[in-house]
């Protein structure tokens, strides 16, 4: 009789355990075919992102990556697992791990003199990155954004312009130590592919109307009236323009703008939430979005520091829209008496949030304009917040009309901390110390006394 109940629960325990490994191989299986892995890190960090999904999905043509690593080692393995979600996402993407001190012949063709050098390549062009991290022995933790952009400017046919307004005391995008500089966004631009360049309208008398965007980052001074009409006419031509406009600056814009469906308040908005998620009282917090091809699936927090209202109206051939508005408690100050005083507070002719602080507009299907009530969001200081640099890039996308490369940027790690009470710490020794190891103890001791009483 005891030999037969062995039996039978040493049947049912293997049928059990090859149920569980059945199910586990399967979910393996499954995961393996989808690319994914369970990714619990802040950011997704170890999952690739929106935006290379899109970039491998859009490859036209065949790119061949060259890994020069040694046979064995931390970054060699790190890059494998790396460039194998990109091959396992397209068939379009070969990869080949060369030993330069064996291949001399292959490193010397690309100029390759050191191990954790990538050579990506397409036809006749190459882009060579240096992913080894000598401090790690790993590879950086920007990897994954370098492999992407290399993607992505190799795919591209054609490289479009962004040209930068300058005279008037724009910010200056070669400035990447200044917190007010722009040298952030220029890197970040030119990861995309695009070209950056300064525009003095004074000299040049047009905006070049081919492949260009012409970003206006807030002027300190007025244009002048044959900079207005030369921005009018490659506006009304089909052109494709950026502006941001801070409080009490550029009058001149808001009545242009004004006839392509853009109402521009004159106020600063103020918002004291903003202290609760590490904002200020001129600094709003935006997390409401308008679907827009722009804002779909967008899903982070942007911060506007030092920001006037951006409304939209639309009128004849004009379809004009707010994409990103600031909360409840916030509203618009119009006494900069007062606000120099550093004294704000809402009045009865204040009006009340929600505002827009960014809008779009096109015209025709072929102007497209978007206006951005504050510039600071996309300075050096304010460029990493949150969401701030993606939605600046998006939104550069679409008014260049690359909408496939809209997305979220990859994430680099950020040091995470866990901060518990004394209640939290005792709770957990209790547990993990005491209480799990009891039961156990006396789950063992029970299943041995009923086998010993059968």
């Amino acid at each position: 009789m005891r030999k037969k109940q062995r039996l039978v629960y040493g049947t049912n325990a293997l049928v059990l355990t090859l149920a569980v490994l059945g199910i586990l191989i399967i979910l393996n299986y499954l995961a393996f075919k989808r690319g994914g892995r369970f990714d619990a890190t802040e950011g997704k960090l170890h999952s690739v992102s929106d935006q290379t999904l899109k970039a491998v999905g859009n490859l036209d043509k065949d790119i061949e990556v060259l890994a020069f690593f040694k046979q064995v080692g931390v970054d060699r393995k790190e890059f494998q697992d790396l460039i194998g979600e990109y091959e396992r996402r397209s068939n379009k993407i070969k990869v080949e791990f060369v030993d330069p001190d064996k291949d001399p012949g292959i490193a010397k063709k690309y100029d390759v003199n050191e191990y954790g050098t990538v050579v990506v390549v397409s036809g006749d062009q190459n882009i060579k990155l240096k992913l080894g991290d000598l401090i790690s022995g790993g590879i950086v933790d920007n990897a994954e954004q370098e492999v992407t952009n290399a993607l992505i400017k190799l795919s591209k046919a054609i490289r479009k312009t962004i040209y930068f307004l300058n005279g008037h005391g724009e910010r200056d995008i070669k400035d990447n130590t200044e917190p007010q500089g722009l040298g952030m966004l220029n890197g970040a631009l030119n990861d995309e592919a695009y070209e950056v360049k300064e525009l003095l309208l004074l000299r040049e008398s047009n905006v070049p109307p081919e492949n260009s965007v012409l970003v206006v980052a807030s002027p300190k001074k007025s244009l002048v009236k044959k900079e207005i009409e030369a921005i009018k006419k490659y506006l009304d031509a089909g052109g494709k323009a950026i502006f941001m406009v801070e409080p009490r600056s550029g009058e001149d814009l808001v009545s242009l703008l004004k006839q392509y469906g853009f109402d521009i308040g004159d106020n600063v908005i103020i918002d004291p939430s903003s202290k609760l998620v590490g904002g200020g009282d001129v600094a709003p917090i935006v997390t409401q979005y308008t679907p827009h091809d722009i804002t779909d699936d967008f899903k982070f927090a942007t911060l506007f520091p030092f920001s006037r209202t951006v409304g939209a109206f639309t009128k004849d051939g004009v379809q004009a829209t707010e994409i990103a508005k600031t909360g409840e408690y916030s509203w618009a100050e119009k006494n900069f008496a007062l606000f120099d005083q550093g004294i704000a507070q809402q009045d009865r002719d204040d009006k009340p949030g929600p505002f827009g602080v960014v809008a779009v507009s096109e015209i025709k299907k072929k102007t497209r304009i978007a206006v951005f009530g504050s510039v600071d969001f996309i300075s050096n200081r304010f460029f990493d917040f949150s969401g701030n640099s993606d939605f600046f890039l998006n939104t550069v996308n679409w008014i260049a009309g690359d909408e496939s490369l809209i997305s979220i940027r990859p994430r680099v790690a950020k040091e995470g901390k866990l901060t518990l009470s004394g209640n939290q710490l005792r709770v957990i020794f209790t547990i993990t110390v005491i209480v799990l190891p009891a039961i156990v103890l006396f789950s063992g001791i029970a299943v041995w006394w009923k086998r010993r009483n059968m």
